[in-house]
């Protein structure tokens, strides 16, 4: 088993899109996006990955899964890198396992596994055979990841058949796309207003679905997203309503068809 260690610093970058991407891993939904590989060149389709989260408490081990590219160039995260034209090696990276909290917190893993640098100073670094193993095998027993194991042949089918072709400009539906929109437009949903952290206290901070305006099944070839005009942050209320007719109603249709019951029921308050 070849496996890597990714490390995530929110200090350094914030993942504006992480609490969606929980509850699509958690739901059995495909969350797969780039993610940092450090200088590492020699990774290939159906490795797995484990995300260690550094630099802010609670650290350890939030998620795992299997690489579905080969490393490629994008413009460095660091915005103030990428506005000097640096670039930084990525992978495609599908999720199996994500959470909020830990599943091996770093004092678990540095008395358990002592020898090995749990804190590296990039992502990217080999984990020991018998380590990834050992860690594997108990997030597979754990039932709130319920997952099986993908064979390097079903990760190469998949990473094969998706409709993306990388190159620095294009957009698609992945998390630099939702990043964009969710960093222009904020955490409320642009249909009602609703804000899940306003209602849900901590529970609901930075958690918003993204719906596309322009729907990529009905343009039915490869097209470059702007993700400030093609995609807008909803609840996910609203985001169900949209989709309601085929096609979907707009963001205007539905606050006017919103706001018309409120005024009917007098909800609506000037």
């Amino acid at each position: 088993m070849t496996a890597l260690l990714y490390t995530w610093n929110p200090k350094l970058w914030h993942w504006n899109d992480q609490q969606d991407a929980i509850y699509r891993v958690n739901n059995n939904k495909l969350y797969d996006t780039e993610w940092s590989c450090g200088n590492r060149k020699h990774i290939e389709i159906g490795d797995l990955f484990f995300l260690m989260r550094v630099g802010v408490e609670p650290k350890g081990i939030i998620g795992c899964g299997y690489v579905s590219s080969q490393p490629y160039l994008l413009p460095h995260w660091d915005l103030k890198k990428a506005s000097e034209g640096k670039f930084s090696l990525r992978t495609d990276s599908l999720f199996k396992a994500l959470s909020d909290k830990p599943i091996f917190s770093l004092s678990y893993l540095q008395n358990n596994y002592p020898t090995y640098d749990w804190t590296p100073r990039s992502g990217g670094a080999s984990i020991p055979e018998a380590i990834a193993t050992e860690l594997f095998s108990i997030v597979q027993q754990n039932k709130k990841f319920d997952f099986l194991p993908a064979t390097q042949e079903e990760i190469r089918f998949y990473s094969e058949g998706k409709v993306k072709e990388v190159t620095l400009k294009t957009y698609d539906r992945n998390t630099l796309a939702r990043q964009v929109c969710i960093e222009h437009h904020g955490y409320n949903c642009a249909v009602c207003n609703f804000n899940f952290e306003s209602v849900y206290g901590s529970l609901g901070t930075n958690y918003i679905e993204v719906h596309h305006l322009k729907q990529l099944a009905d343009i039915g070839e490869e097209y470059q997203i702007d993700p400030i005009n093609d995609l807008r942050p909803v609840c996910s209320n609203c985001h169900r309503m949209l989709h309601k007719e085929c096609p979907p109603f707009s963001i205007e249709e539905l606050q006017k068809k919103l706001n018309n019951h409120q005024i009917k029921t007098g909800e609506l308050v000037s």
